[in-house]
C-alpha cells in the first residue's frame, strides 16, 4: 500500500486527534494523501478566467486564498471593508500575478446596506465562486448597523445576504461554488440563537464565534438543500484547522503564545478553500463540511446536533434581518447536458 493510500485509510482516526490533526503536523501528514494532480494545473493559455469573490481578502486565509486562485488563473475580487488595506493587497497581488487577475470591491460584510450597495454598484455581472472568509472575534459585545451582534452579522447574516443577492448572477455559471470558511471551534458548540441577545456583561467572544461558525455550516447545508439539486450550484463549508493569522494573534493571544510553533500557515489553511473552488471532486455535493480535502463529520458530538426548528429559526432570522426571502426564488430546471451549448438555469432572488 502506498503512503498516500495509507494516509487516506487512517484519516478517519487521525482527524479525531485534534491536537495533532488541526495543527501544522496534521496538515503535513494529511497532504501526503492528496492527489498532486487535483486540481489540475492547466497552462495559462488554456484557462478560461473564472470569477471568484473572496471576503476578508486583505490578510490571513483570505489573502492566501485570493493569491492561490489568481495564480490558478481566476479573476479574483478582493472584498475588503477598508479601502486602504484593500488597495495595498491589490497592488501586491497584481505585481505577483498580473493586474488583470485581481480587482477590489469595498464592502462591509457585517452591513446588509453595504452589501446591497456593492452588489448594485460594483459586483461583477458573472460570478463563479464566492468565498465567505471574513470573520471577527471581539472580546466585547457590539452591534452591527442592522442591530445584530457583530460576530454573527459578519459570519452569518452578511454571507446569507451576499449569497442571496448574487444567486441570480451565479446561475450564469456552468459550475458555481459557494464556500463558507468555518472553524473547528464550532465542533463543541450547538446552534444557539439566544446568544445573540445575551447581555454585554455575560458576552463571551469565543462562544459567540463558535456559534456563528456552527451557523455557517448549517447555512451551507440549507442553501444546498434548496438550490443545489438539479442545478450547477455547489455549496460547501470547511474548517482550516489552527492557523497562524493576525486574528488569532490579537484575539487569542494565550493560545497563540502556546501553539505558535505548531500553527498552520495561512497558505495551509487556505488549501482546502482553493481545492473546493477549483477541483472537480466536490462539485455537486450537498452542503458538506470539509477538512484537508476530505468530507468531515458535522456532529462528532451528538449533543451539538441542532433541531429542525433551530435550523428553521436561523433561516427566518436571516431572512428577516436581511430583507431577502428565499421563498421569492423562482423554481429552477435541471441544467442542460454538458454536450449542449445552452446556458444553465438557476435560482433567481426577488427584490
Amino acid at each position: 500500500m502506498s503512503v498516500a493510500s495509507t494516509v487516506r485509510a487512517l484519516r478517519s482516526v487521525s482527524d479525531l486527534l485534534v491536537p495533532i490533526s488541526f495543527n501544522r503536523v496534521g496538515f503535513e501528514l494529511n497532504r501526503r494523501g492528496f492527489d498532486p494532480t487535483d486540481p489540475p494545473d492547466l497552462p495559462r493559455s488554456a484557462r478560461r478566467a473564472r470569477v471568484a469573490l473572496v471576503t476578508g481578502a486583505n490578510s490571513g486565509i483570505g489573502r492566501a486564498t485570493a493569491s492561490a486562485l489568481a495564480r490558478r488563473g481566476f479573476e479574483v475580487w478582493l472584498l475588503c471593508r477598508d479601502r486602504g488595506r484593500g488597495e495595498e493587497v491589490l497592488e501586491a497581488l497584481g505585481r505577483e500575478h498580473g493586474h488583470d487577475r485581481v480587482r477590489l470591491g469595498v464592502v462591509d460584510v457585517s452591513s446588509v446596506a453595504s452589501i446591497r450597495r456593492f452588489v448594485r454598484d460594483e459586483a461583477p455581472s458573472h460570478v463563479d465562486v464566492l468565498v465567505h472568509n471574513a470573520g471577527v472575534l471581539p472580546d466585547r459585545k457590539s452591534l452591527s448597523g442592522d442591530g445584530v451582534e457583530v460576530t454573527f452579522a459578519t459570519s452569518v447574516l452578511g454571507p446569507f445576504a451576499l449569497t442571496g443577492l448574487l444567486l441570480d448572477r451565479m446561475r450564469e455559471s456552468s459550475d458555481a461554488r459557494v464556500i463558507f470558511v468555518s472553524s473547528g471551534g464550532m465542533y463543541l458548540q450547538r446552534l444557539d440563537l439566544s446568544l445573540l441577545d445575551v447581555e454585554e456583561a455575560k458576552f463571551d467572544g469565543v462562544t459567540a464565534y463558535a456559534n456563528a461558525k456552527r451557523a455557517q455550516v448549517i447555512l451551507a447545508r440549507l442553501f444546498a438543500e434548496r438550490f443545489s439539486r438539479g442545478t450547477s450550484l455547489t455549496f460547501a463549508s470547511m474548517h482550516p484547522g489552527w492557523v497562524d493569522t493576525a486574528a488569532v494573534r490579537t484575539s487569542l493571544p494565550r493560545f497563540h503564545e502556546v501553539m505558535k510553533r505548531f500553527l498552520r500557515t495561512a497558505e495551509q489553511g487556505a488549501d482546502t478553500v482553493v481545492w473546493l473552488a477549483a477541483s472537480e471532486r466536490p462539485r455537486g455535493t450537498l452542503g458538506k463540511l470539509w477538512f484537508d480535502r476530505r468530507a468531515a463529520p458535522v456532529h462528532p458530538f451528538p449533543w451539538t446536533r441542532e433541531r429542525t426548528r433551530s435550523r428553521e429559526a436561523l433561516l427566518a432570522f436571516c431572512e428577516e434581518k436581511s430583507g431577502i426571502s428565499l421563498e421569492s426564488v423562482v423554481p429552477v430546471s435541471p441544467p442542460p447536458s454538458r454536450r449542449t451549448n445552452g446556458a444553465p438555469t438557476g435560482p433567481r432572488v426577488g427584490p
